[in-house]
């Protein structure tokens, strides 16, 4: 171990470098005397072992939030759905003679596939939901050419940025070594592009989630309760830079969320309540009966409930204050 670096002092250098109090690293080496190299490895293992640096800021921001203020807040987030796995386990009664009796058998199947499933809610009403499957050609061939639509109106934008950025070395109001900057058009400037993943990436998520669904649910929510705000969390879908753009363009209220942290993301119960009755009379078979069986849930899922989840984040998040960003605490309303 470095010299310096005990427990103190770590949890000293996390802490200044978090979010909340957001000192450089050039600050951090004057006050603890550690070296950048020392201050960027020690945060980086922090992060490595779960420390979330956006929770205990977020929950201090919205703190003087009251149930009010949370109604206005539409939920959203996806969840993971694997076929042929039921929920928690089976209980039968059995004599010792019927051990290998089909009857006493769960059965298992090797290659159990997976889809994606997204909803959101709100306070007031229920959102759309959404059974993600894989692209087809056709989908890829019309990305091409929405992402060539999209790169003509973001260039103009993103060149007005890089100007702002450089514009004392562009207009040379003071000599710098080296060639001068000169703009161009490229992933590294901003211009959008997609990986070879064949995941949910900030395209699909544009065009199935935002623009057909969720925009639609928040305009109808905002004339309800007016300063709607959608939620959603930093997966690199939503965080992408062009979503910015296109809530800025709807006229949409966005609050990026901290992830991992289940206890104060009031849609993640819900994963957790439709995955048991989705599996309540064993686990589907196949993925249309899959699909079928978490679209009506979903159609199913009271409003009451969700209403609960969401009376929870105000004590949720003065417990996580009271713990200093911890979550060693009982989840649930005060009554």
């Amino acid at each position: 171990m470095a010299p310096n670096t005990d427990i103190a002092t770590r949890a000293l250098v996390v802490a200044l470098k978090s979010p909340y109090i957001a000192k450089t690293t050039t600050e951090i080496m004057n006050i603890t005397n550690l070296s950048a190299r020392q201050i960027n490895r020690i945060y980086a293992r922090a992060l490595e072992r779960g420390f979330n640096p956006d929770l205990l800021y977020l929950t201090i921001h919205h703190q003087d939030w009251t149930l009010e203020d949370w109604k206005r807040v539409i939920w959203s987030d996806e969840t993971s759905v694997i076929l042929l796995h039921r929920r928690g386990g089976y209980r039968i009664w059995r004599t010792s003679k019927e051990r290998f009796s089909r009857s006493c058998i769960r059965e298992r199947w090797k290659g159990s596939s997976e889809f994606i499933f997204w909803g959101c809610f709100s306070y007031d009403k229920k959102g759309p939901c959404h059974c993600w499957s894989p692209e087809t050609a056709q989908e890829k061939a019309q990305s091409v050419k929405d992402i060539d639509s999209l790169n003509e109106m973001m260039e103009p934008i993103k060149k007005a940025e890089w100007e702002l950025q450089n514009g004392i070395r562009c207009l040379n109001l003071r000599q710098l070594p080296g060639p001068q900057p000169i703009w161009k058009w490229k992933k590294e400037t901003g211009k959008l592009s997609r990986g070879k993943s064949n995941g949910i990436d900030w395209y699909r998520y544009h065009v199935k989630i935002l623009l057909p669904k969720l925009f639609p649910f928040a305009n109808e929510c905002e004339k309800e309760r007016p300063n709607t705000i959608v939620q959603e969390d930093r997966a690199p879908a939503h965080d992408h830079y062009i979503q910015r753009h296109i809530y800025e363009i709807h006229h949409i209220q966005r609050m990026l969320w901290c992830a991992n942290s289940p206890d104060l993301n009031t849609i993640e119960p819900a994963w957790t309540w439709m995955k048991r009755k989705t599996t309540v009379k064993g686990a589907p078979q196949n993925r249309a009966a899959a699909i079928a069986i978490w679209e009506r849930t979903w159609r199913d899922l009271p409003q009451e409930q969700i209403q609960a989840w969401i009376e929870r984040i105000p004590v949720h998040i003065k417990k996580v204050i009271e713990l200093e960003g911890g979550n060693e605490y009982k989840e649930g309303r005060l009554h």
